[in-house]
């Protein structure tokens, strides 16, 4: 895995990914504030409302400003200036709960997506040291690390919904051709990747009464069973990572909440031109273009956060660079384990004549 070329391989498949997701400056009021990026901004997920709204107030403003209409019909609603305004508030709550429950949905993501990274590097750095010592444990050892890394990739292909799987290049000098080819045509594939980390598990610190190997004394079958246990912890955590995943993105916020948000967001702004246009004359159609940009901006930006897995999305999860931190992080702890090995790293060895014995005195 370590190996410079297939390292590089790796890298080069990945960063082709980060770079349709780019980190941004948030100190930078120039780059955020005045941003004309359309992808950045979300513009698609409310150009059309954006679009028929203004459409709405360009016409009306028209038809009044050139008397097109008689004024007794562009004039009637100015009654219904007063109430109008008084629903301004009661939507914006409306606004902030909706983009208020987009922004925790996403950063839920984030948490189990660094769950994962997280628990594969435990995974990882757990089995290596107790498998220390012992040539078959550590062969198995060089398994359960590239599987472990084929479920962090795994996972990213499958919550984006990729028809063919995860990209084969990620996985150069991990798993072989055939490996990766039966991970990709499962029904799902973190899942098998998560299986073959077991039987790694498995195969290194158990051993059955029928087994051709040397049989352990009671410490050490007791011993074996303990790692077992933690590094199946290990997987159960690793297992509800990505369900909290799957779960987030197949459960969207209740329908009627959005119907509600959107049928009274659309009522009021295209109702906007009409009550207003008797004030503001011309100035009704840059008016009403800031104020539903502003508020359908909100809208998309909670629609656009909520399932946070597309690949092509600027504000979607990086999980591309996530992927690629927790490959460099294993490799680290790869080198590190061979490092102490060839004795290259040695540690301070805490011996028992060095603790000094407590002694608790009881006064009488």
């Amino acid at each position: 895995m370590n190996d410079v070329l297939n390292a590089r391989a790796r890298a080069s498949t990945l960063a082709a990914g980060m770079a349709k997701q780019p980190d941004y400056d948030a100190r930078s009021w120039a780059r955020t504030a005045l941003s004309a990026s359309t992808s950045k901004r979300a513009l698609g997920a409310y150009a059309r409302p954006l679009a028929c709204v203004n459409a709405i107030s360009l016409i009306w403003t028209i038809l009044r400003e050139t008397k097109t209409l008689k004024s007794s019909v562009t004039g009637v609603n100015t009654s219904f200036d007063s109430a109008y305004s008084l629903t301004f508030s009661a939507m914006g709550f409306l606004l902030v709960f909706r983009l208020s429950r987009a922004a925790v949905r996403w950063w839920d993501c984030r948490t189990a997506f660094g769950g994962i990274t997280a628990g594969v590097r435990d995974f990882v750095d757990v089995f290596l040291i107790y498998a220390s010592g012992n040539a078959r444990r550590e062969g198995v050892a060089d398994d359960a690390s590239a599987w472990a890394c084929a479920f962090a990739a795994a996972s990213k292909a499958f919550l984006r919904g990729q028809s063919d799987g995860a990209v084969r290049e990620e996985f150069t000098g991990i798993l072989s051709e055939e490996d990766v080819r039966a991970m990709n045509e499962a029904t799902h594939p973190p899942l098998f990747a998560l299986s073959m980390c077991r039987r790694c598990v498995k195969t290194a610190f158990y051993h059955s009464s029928s087994s051709s190997a040397p049989s352990h004394d009671p410490s050490s079958a007791l011993a074996d069973a303990s790692v077992r246990g933690e590094l199946n912890k290990q997987c159960e955590f690793l297992a509800l990572q990505v369900g909290a995943l799957e779960r987030l993105r197949a459960t969207k916020i209740p329908e009627i909440y959005v119907i509600h948000l959107r049928t009274f967001l659309m009522v009021y702004l295209t109702s906007m031109p009409f009550v207003f246009v008797n004030r503001w004359g011309w100035g009704t159609i840059p008016a009403v273009f800031a104020v539903s940009f502003a508020l359908l901006g909100i809208e998309g930006a909670a629609t656009e956060c909520e399932i946070p897995f597309n690949a092509d999305h600027v504000n979607h999860l990086k999980m591309d660079a996530y992927v690629m931190g927790c490959f460099a992080n294993v490799a680290a702890i790869l080198d590190w384990n061979a490092e102490r090995e060839r004795g290259e790293r040695v540690g301070e060895v805490i011996r028992s004549s060095e603790i000094e014995e407590t002694k608790i005195v009881v006064d009488p």
